[in-house]
């Protein structure tokens, strides 16, 4: 993550930051620069290999609420996981769930 400061984020993007601080701070994941000018949206990637990725907004979503886009580096890849691609309607604790899957992280909200 560059050290560039990030526009404002929406509060639930910004509660999810808070979340993800840990991870974010050892390097095991970080803010992609490609989303820093969204208030309402996050992307977010492994350092050694930015094509696992995930978008994560809040326009559309009721309060408190996210959704959340999975990429991988391989297609197949997707289909191993057994995971939705697109979600949406989830709340942190789902949120951080998921990320934490897809990134590997221990993270809790």
């Amino acid at each position: 993550m560059s050290q560039s400061v990030l526009t404002p984020k929406h509060r639930s993007l910004t509660r999810l930051l808070d979340c993800l601080r840990p991870p974010i701070a050892r390097g095991d994941v970080r803010v992609a620069d490609g989303w820093r000018d969204d208030e309402q949206g996050l992307g977010l990637e492994l350092p050694e290999e930015p094509r696992l990725s995930a978008f994560v907004y809040t326009y559309g979503q009721a309060s408190g609420r996210y959704g959340i886009e999975l990429s991988f580096p391989e297609a197949g890849e997707a289909e191993l996981a057994q995971v939705p691609l697109s979600q949406e309607n989830i709340d942190l604790a789902h949120l951080i769930s998921i990320l934490g899957t897809h990134f590997d992280l221990m993270v809790a909200a």
